[in-house]
């Protein structure tokens, strides 16, 4: 048994020796095949106005519409035919849509998912909304979600303005892309990116807030986003803590203040205002008796 100790300690460093070739060269190929593929955030600049598609009832929908002014909206990009990530990510927006309470698509915000293949069709861009329309509670209404298709132009112009970089593969017939699903404020500028999959509630919720710059939500819903902070890297919300505190501290200050008002007040003494009829009887009272 000694013998062979020998020999398969060269047979195993062999092996480790050609699988971490073999990773080195996946390390260094991989990012030169995907260094086209990627998300360049434009927080804060505005989109395309000017730019027009066709929605999944052949209505042309212009970005300037997008918002209206009055209303945050999420902007996915993505294609009918995609064979994993669009799915991923359109299933992952609709269950955290779905589990979001009191804002309502439609009422509170709206959704445009844009394809980007130029060759889509409204029958496909329909089917596409059906399928996901139907996964939504009813509070949610369908308008307020589009699909929408255009010319290369006008695809390749508005993924320009998101930082929205992919590739096509000719080969395959597909397109290589990243997954972002971005917030825009009623105005059209661009305000975060949510690089979630499987999206949270409270993401969603917390994004469309924010870029409603005030429309939106509560005032509970505005003192609770100021506790929490925006994680660029995980394009995603996160508890403060430091506010948490200095917030729960706050509170536990102003309830303190408010139980100990009424050891404030002067308080009356008991007893000294008399009735008027015992006020008269006790009137021929001497004040103090004197024994003698």
């Amino acid at each position: 048994m000694s013998r062979l100790v020998l020999p398969l300690t060269f047979a195993l460093l062999g092996i480790l020796a050609i699988g971490s070739d073999v990773r080195g060269q996946l390390l260094t190929e991989i990012p030169d095949r995907a260094k086209d593929i990627r998300i360049d955030e434009k927080r804060g600049d505005f989109l395309p106005s000017d730019l027009t598609f066709l929605d999944e009832n052949g209505e042309p929908k212009s970005v300037a519409q997008f918002g209206d002014g009055k209303k945050p909206f999420l902007l996915t990009l993505n294609y009918s035919n995609c064979p994993g990530l669009c799915i991923a990510q359109l299933n992952g927006l609709t269950e955290g849509l779905a589990a979001m309470r009191d804002l309502e698509l439609g009422k509170d915000f709206r959704v445009y998912s844009i394809s980007i293949d130029p060759r889509e069709t409204q029958e496909k861009m329909a089917a596409m909304k059906g399928k996901y329309i139907a996964m939504l509670p009813k509070q949610h209404a369908p308008s307020g979600w589009s699909f929408l298709h255009g010319d290369r132009d006008s695809i390749a112009k508005i993924a320009d303005a998101v930082g929205f970089r992919y590739t096509y593969d000719a080969a395959h017939d597909r397109y290589n892309h990243a997954s972002a699903a971005i917030l825009v404020t009623p105005d059209g500028k661009i305000s975060r990116y949510l690089f979630e999959i499987g999206f949270k509630p409270e993401t969603i919720r917390f994004g469309l807030i924010e870029a409603s710059e005030g429309r939106i939500g509560s005032m509970a819903d505005q003192i609770l986003l100021s506790c929490f902070h925006y994680n660029p890297e995980e394009g995603s919300y996160a508890a403060d803590a430091r506010k948490l505190l200095a917030f729960g501290a706050g509170a536990f200050v102003i309830v303190g203040l408010a139980f100990s008002v009424p050891f404030w007040m002067p308080r009356k003494s008991v007893g000294t205002q008399a009735n008027p009829g015992e006020q008269s009887k006790s009137s021929n009272v001497p004040a103090v008796i004197e024994l003698k």
